[in-house]
C-alpha cells in the first residue's frame, strides 16, 4: 500500500531524529516504552496510537493545545503547513501569546512528536484531533461573543438549523456555505451573524459560545498564555511561608489526634461493613457522636486511614492494621507525614457519600462508587498548581481555577467544580494548604528530589513534656506531648479546647474514667506532680482523693470469677440486679460472691447497673482489663517511589534507545502503512476531502474510485462515489492506497 507521496512519513522523520532528542520523546511518552520497541517503525506505530496520543495531549498547556487547534485548522492533518503560517493563526486567533511563545509551544509539540516535520513543513498526528474531549476547542471560545445574545430572537429555521446542529455534533455539511451563496437563505445568515462559523465551501460549524448558550451553560474565557504565578516570576514571602507551616501543622496535628482516637475505637470495637462492604450509616453516625466530630469529618477520616494504610477492611468489619501501632509510636512529624502521603495518593472521594450513584442507590463510605483509581493524579495536578508560585505566594480561588486551565486544560475541563473544591478543602484540613500556600511539607512530598522525612521533622512543632493543671479544674497542655503523656491525659481530663496548645477539664467522670482504666489515685496525682509546671492546685487533688474513696467498693478476680466487698449489704443488692443473673452471680459468705462468667463480663454487666467494681489481681492490685485492640493485617500499599513513578528509570530510556537504533541498523522495518491508511481516511472523512482510494475488488482486480470518505469505523468505509453519487462501502484490509484528490 502507498500513501500520498507529498506528505513526509513520520517513520523517516522519526529515524532521523538525534539519540538525544530520541531519548527526550522516550521520557516524555514512556508509554511507548514497555515493552522495548523493536525498531523504529514499531515506536511510530505506538506513537500514533490514540490512546498514547490521547495521554500526550493530557501533558500540554492550554497554549500548546491552541497550537494544536491553530495548525489542525490549517489543515496540517492533511498536507504540511509552515510554522510561521501556524505561529501567525495562533496569535491572531488567540490574541495574547506572543509569537515567541507559540514558537516554543511548537518546538515541544515536536519534542512530544504532536507535531513532525522541518519549519517549511509541519504535519500534525493523525490522531491529536481525534483524541481530544468531544465538543474541544479554544481558539473562539470568548465568551463575550455579541452573537451569542441574539439566538433568543432568531426566527424559527434559523434557529431550527442551529438546533439539528448541535444535536448531531456541531459540524455539519450544506451547499449554502459557500461566500457565493444567496444570502436569503438561513445559513448564510447565520454565518453573517457569527453564530456559524464558515469551515470550508460545504462545511459550516458551531462555535463553542454559541453551543454553550444553546444548552443553557455559561464559557469562561481563561487564559491561554502562562500566569507569573506559572511562569516563575514571583518572589518568596518567607513570613507568609512559616506562617502557613504553622496552620498546616495544627490542622494536620488535630487530624491525626482524631484518627488516633478512631484507631483506638476501632481497635476496641470493629465496625460491621454492609454486604457491598461499605461503612452503613448508622456506623458513620456512631462513631462521630463518640468521637464528637461532624459526620462528613468522618467519613474523611475513615477515607484518610484506610488510604494511609493505617485503617483497612477484612471480610466484613473495618479495624485498624498492625501498621497503625507504628503509627501511634511514631513522632508527631512521622504521623503528619504518613497523612499527607496517604491523602495525596488516596482514591477515595468521601464526598459522595450520600449521594445516588449510576443506579440510584444511595452511595456508602468506602463503596465502590467512592473509589475513582484516577483521583491520585487529579489530587496531584490540582496540589501542584499551589506549589508553582515561590513559597509563601499564596493562590485565590480565581487564580486556582486559571492556573489549573492553563497548565492541564483537558482535565480542569473535564473534572467537576465539586471535586476540584472537594479536593482544595480536603488539602486545608489535612494541612496540606494553608492560606491558599503550599505547607513545606507538601511541596517537599511532590518534589522527587526533597526528602520530605526531614522538611516533616523541621516544620512539625516539638512535644512538651509538661502541662499546667489550673485551679479551675482544667490541664492546659501547652503544647503538643508524646503519646505516652497524651495518653495519660486523655484519661485523666475531657478535652474542652483542641489546637496544638490544648485545655482539659478534670471530671468525677473522667476521674473514674482513668481508675477504671487501672489507675489509682496516688498514681494519678505521682502523675500530675512529675508532668506538672508548678504545684498542683488542690481542688484537683481533693476530687480525685474524694472520687477514689467512692470508686472500687466491689473487687473481683478471676475464679471465673469472683467478687469481694467489705460492705454485705452492697454485695447483696449488686446479687439481686437483673445483672447478676446473666453472669450468674452468687453470694457465698457476706463479703465474698462467685459468678459463673468470665470476671471482664462481671464487670461490664454490673457496671452497666450502675455499681463501680474493679477488677484486682492475686495480690488484690486493681487490673485493666480493657480487651486488647483489634488488628488486621497490613493492606499492600506500593512505595512512594512508585506511586509517584510515572517516569521511567534513566537506565531503560537509554535500553530502549539503544534497542531501536540496533534494529534500524540492522535493516528492521515493519509494514506500519495500514495505521497510515486508516489515519489518513478519518481525517479526510472529518474535513470533507476527496481522496483517490485504490482497493481490490472481490474478484482480486484492482480498482481506483474517486470518494469522500464518510464514517471510518470498524475496520470500513463509507463513502460517497463521486461518479455514482451513491454510498458504498469499502473494506479496510482490502484498501491498497490512498491518494489526496
Amino acid at each position: 500500500m502507498t500513501v500520498t507521496p507529498e506528505r513526509p512519513d513520520f517513520r523517516t522523520w522519526l529515524a532521523a531524529r538525534s539519540d538525544a532528542e530520541l531519548s527526550e520523546l522516550l521520557r516524555l511518552r514512556p508509554d511507548v516504552v514497555l515493552p522495548l520497541p523493536p525498531g523504529i517503525t514499531p515506536l511510530a506505530a505506538r506513537l500514533e496510537l490514540r490512546a498514547s496520543v490521547g495521554r500526550a495531549l493530557r501533558t500540554l498547556t492550554a497554549l500548546e493545545l491552541a497550537t494544536v487547534e491553530a495548525a489542525a485548522e490549517l489543515g496540517a492533518e492533511l498536507e504540511p503547513v509552515t510554522a510561521t503560517d501556524i505561529i501567525n493563526e495562533t496569535v491572531a486567533r488567540a490574541g495574547d501569546p506572543s509569537p515567541e511563545q507559540v514558537e516554543d509551544a511548537l518546538g515541544r509539540l515536536a519534542t512530544l512528536a504532536v507535531i513532525y516535520g522541518d519549519p517549511g513543513g509541519l504535519l500534525l498526528t493523525r490522531e491529536a484531533m481525534p483524541s481530544l474531549p468531544q465538543d474541544w476547542q479554544l481558539l473562539d471560545a470568548d465568551a463575550t461573543t455579541p452573537a451569542v445574545g441574539l439566538i433568543d430572537t432568531l426566527p424559527a429555521p434559523q434557529r431550527a438549523i442551529l438546533d439539528t446542529l448541535l444535536a448531531s455534533g456541531g459540524v455539519g455539511r450544506t451547499r449554502h456555505a459557500g461566500a457565493d451563496a444567496d444570502p436569503s437563505h438561513p445559513i448564510p445568515q447565520l454565518i453573517s451573524a457569527g453564530l456559524l462559523l464558515r469551515v470550508d465551501s460545504g462545511t459550516v460549524r458551531l462555535p463553542r459560545p454559541v453551543r454553550a448558550a444553546l444548552r443553557g451553560e455559561e464559557v469562561t474565557r481563561r487564559p491561554l498564555i502562562p500566569s507569573d504565578r506559572v511562569s516563575g516570576r514571583t518572589s518568596a514571602a518567607p513570613a507568609a511561608q512559616d506562617r502557613a507551616d504553622q496552620i498546616g501543622a495544627g490542622a494536620g496535628l488535630e487530624v491525626a489526634r482524631h484518627l488516633r482516637q478512631l484507631i483506638d475505637l476501632l481497635g476496641a470495637g470493629p465496625v460491621d461493613l454492609l454486604k457491598e462492604g461499605g461503612v452503613g450509616v448508622r456506623a458513620v453516625t456512631t462513631l462521630a457522636r463518640t468521637l464528637g466530630v461532624a459526620e462528613d469529618e468522618m467519613e474523611r477520616l475513615v477515607s484518610l486511614g484506610t488510604a494511609a494504610g493505617l485503617l483497612t477492611r477484612d471480610g466484613e468489619i473495618l479495624a485498624p492494621t498492625r501498621a497503625a501501632d507504628d503509627w501511634l509510636d511514631a513522632d508527631l512529624a512521622t504521623r503528619w507525614l504518613r497523612l499527607i502521603q496517604g491523602w495525596v495518593d488516596s482514591p477515595w472521594a468521601s464526598w459522595l457519600v450520600g449521594g445516588k450513584d449510576d443506579k440510584g442507590q444511595p452511595i456508602r463510605l468506602l463503596s465502590d462508587p467512592t473509589r475513582r483509581d484516577h483521583l491520585p493524579g487529579h489530587r496531584r495536578m490540582i496540589l501542584e498548581q499551589f506549589t508553582r508560585p515561590a513559597a509563601g505566594v499564596g493562590l485565590s480561588d480565581d487564580h486556582l481555577r486559571d492556573d489549573f486551565f492553563f497548565t492541564h486544560p483537558i482535565a480542569s475541563t473535564l473534572l467537576p467544580d465539586r471535586t476540584v473544591t472537594a479536593i482544595v478543602d480536603e488539602a486545608r484540613w489535612v494541612g496540606a494548604v494553608a492560606g491558599g500556600t503550599a505547607t513545606s511539607l507538601v511541596r517537599a512530598v511532590l518534589d522527587p528530589e526533597a526528602d520530605p522525612a526531614a522538611v516533616a521533622a523541621d516544620v512539625t512543632p516539638g512535644t512538651v513534656e509538661r502541662v499546667i493543671p489550673q485551679a479551675d479544674m482544667t490541664i492546659l497542655a501547652p503544647g503538643p506531648l508524646p503519646r505516652e503523656l497524651q495518653t495519660e491525659l486523655d484519661l485523666l481530663g475531657d478535652l474542652e479546647s483542641a489546637g496544638l496548645a490544648s485545655v482539659y477539664r478534670v471530671t468525677d467522670a473522667s476521674i473514674r474514667r482513668a481508675l477504671d482504666a487501672g489507675r489509682t489515685a496516688g498514681e494519678l496525682r505521682d502523675w500530675l506532680t512529675d508532668h506538672s509546671l508548678g504545684e498542683v492546685p488542690q481542688s484537683i487533688t481533693y476530687l480525685i482523693d474524694d472520687v477514689a474513696r467512692r470508686h472500687g467498693t466491689l473487687r473481683g478476680g478471676p475464679a471465673m470469677s469472683y467478687l469481694r466487698c467489705d460492705d454485705p449489704g452492697l454485695l447483696a443488692e449488686a446479687a439481686r440486679t437483673p445483672a447478676a443473673e446473666e453472669v450468674a452471680l452468687q453470694v457465698i459468705a457476706p463479703t465474698v460472691a462467685i459468678a459463673q462468667a468470665p470476671l471482664v463480663r462481671v464487670i461490664e454487666a454490673l457496671r452497666e447497673a450502675g455499681f463501680q467494681p474493679v477488677a484486682e489481681d492475686a495480690s488484690g492490685a486493681a487490673l485493666d482489663i480493657r480487651p486488647a485492640p483489634v488488628r488486621l493485617p497490613d493492606p499492600d500499599r506500593p512505595s512512594q517511589r512508585e506511586k509517584a513513578g510515572k517516569t521511567l528509570p534513566e537506565s531503560r530510556i537509554q535500553a530502549a534507545v539503544t534497542a531501536i537504533r540496533t534494529a534500524e541498523s540492522s535493516g528492521g522495518r515493519a509494514d506500519s502503512d495500514s495505521s497510515q491508511t486508516l489515519s489518513i481516511l478519518q481525517a479526510a472523512a472529518r474535513s470533507g476531502r476527496t481522496v483517490t482510494l485504490g482497493f481490490v475488488d472481490k474478484q482480486g482486480r484492482a480498482v481506483h474510485r474517486v470518494v469522500t470518505p464518510l464514517t471510518v469505523t470498524g475496520g470500513q468505509v463509507d463513502a460517497l462515489d463521486e461518479v455514482s453519487g451513491k454510498v458504498q462501502r469499502f473494506m479496510l484490509h482490502r484498501i491498497t492506497e490512498v491518494l489526496l484528490g
